[in-house]
């Protein structure tokens, strides 16, 4: 049976029943493709209380319906159904400004006027990172995602759930912005220089967010460095068990051996043109997705087309593992049960470059057989696709706060 089969078959099984602190995000809009956003009461297990309330109300609601559009012609009222003349008349116009015009105009602002630092940790290397909102209460390191750099977190730094923070975007080794003197062999080396540079900034309490490959390197954070990382949250990133396989464009290219992830038709060459189109093609709301001309797409082509260490990253995503599963790639770990910070699980149900249907069982499995402590790891979905940093801001960042304040601050104020 292969792995995906074997995730399959666990998802089948009724594992959310018996997991505690498994949760559902609530974006304030409806995610695309008609998701429901669930509640989770505090016990943790899911609870669907609408699965066929909406068929229900769409039969009661088809006389109501059919009453108002009498009464609207009967007296007259202009509703866009008829004109003077009883005339078909057009749908109201409404503005067609994209939603996220001003985040991205607001981030665009801050990458322009945050100066890039750099500093160099004892292994030679130097990172570089951008602070924002220094000061604040609640700090915040951010890793980057596979072909990203700290561009992407000013998104996030330009929205009203993140002012008390104090954002430190930081770019790994290999990462474009930071150098790249020795090869990278797994998450959990970048993440040791990622403290060293805490260090060297005075960090003495702090969380940890990684976006996709970032998410690696966050959960190696919580892991090693519980008495300064009280939290790491994991947004659409690589699984529990590691990434085996890579998208190309529109194929899934399934990795079966190193030697295949270092090959060079793994990672092929792009352009911007080409990797704007890639990039879209991987959001799961692609009329949500930056215009083609915003000047943040320069930042995005640049992280993309100068990062040294992609290939070398991507060996380190498949060989991955922090949990008691063998993979091709790996061993099996119990380095979940050493967990001894809070660990948040974000991730969509719309995401299929890393998919929510790997991500949710094994992740469920995780918390139902407690391979982390109890009350350590928790799942929450957004309902949102890969892109969602940059296609639905606002939405990730209210699922982020409703998980900040149920699984990390209503028990350990930081």
């Amino acid at each position: 049976m292969s792995r995906v089969q074997w995730l399959e078959v666990e998802r089948g099984a009724n594992v959310a029943a018996v997991a505690p602190n498994i949760s559902k995000g609530v974006p304030l809009e409806q995610p695309r493709g008609g998701e429901r956003c669930v509640e989770s009461d505090r016990a943790g297990a899911s609870i669907d209380d609408g699965s066929e309330d909406s068929e229900t109300r769409a039969g009661c609601s088809c006389s109501v319906l059919a009453l108002v559009v009498v009464l609207s012609l009967i007296i007259g009222l202009s509703v866009g159904i008829t004109n003077r003349n009883n005339e078909v008349a057009p749908p109201p116009t409404t503005a067609t400004a994209h939603p996220n015009t001003k985040i991205y105009d607001d981030a665009l602002e801050l990458l322009e006027t945050t100066p890039l630092q750099m500093k160099q940790v004892p292994t030679g290397e130097v990172l570089s990172f951008r602070e924002y909102n220094v000061g604040q209460p609640h700090t915040l390191v951010v890793l980057p995602g596979f072909m990203a750099d700290d561009s992407m977190t000013a998104i996030l730094a330009a929205l009203p759930q993140f002012r008390d923070h104090h954002i430190i975007a930081v770019n790994p080794r290999g990462w474009h912005g930071s150098t790249m003197n020795s090869e990278i062999t797994s998450h959990e080396g970048l993440a040791d220089e990622v403290m060293d540079l805490l260090s060297e900034m005075n960090i003495q309490k702090a969380m940890a967010m990684g976006l996709s490959t970032g998410g690696g390197i966050a959960l190696q954070l919580a892991l090693k460095y519980p008495n300064t990382i009280a939290a790491a949250f994991l947004v659409h990133s690589i699984p529990l068990s590691g990434l085996k396989y890579l998208m190309i464009g529109n194929e899934l290219v399934v990795l079966k051996t190193v030697e295949e992830i270092r090959g060079s038709t793994i990672l092929p060459k792009y352009d911007p043109d080409s990797l704007y189109d890639l990039f879209k093609s991987m959001s799961a709301n692609p009329e949500r997705y930056i215009a083609k001309d915003h000047g943040l797409n320069e930042y995005f082509a640049k992280a993309a087309l100068n990062m040294p260490g992609s290939k070398d990253v991507s060996v380190a995503n498949a060989s991955f593992n922090v949990v008691p599963i063998k993979t091709p790639f790996a061993s099996p770990s119990e380095a979940l049960s050493t967990l001894k910070s809070k660990v948040v699980v974000i991730h969509g149900s719309e995401d299929t470059i890393v998919p929510w249907q790997i991500v949710e069982p094994l992740t469920k499995l995780a918390i139902a057989e407690q391979w982390a402590p109890p009350g350590t790891l928790s799942l929450y979905d957004d309902g949102l696709g890969h892109m969602a940093p940059i296609d639905s801001p606002a939405l990730l960042a209210d699922v982020y706060r409703k998980a900040l304040e149920e699984q990390v601050l209503e028990s350990n104020p930081i």
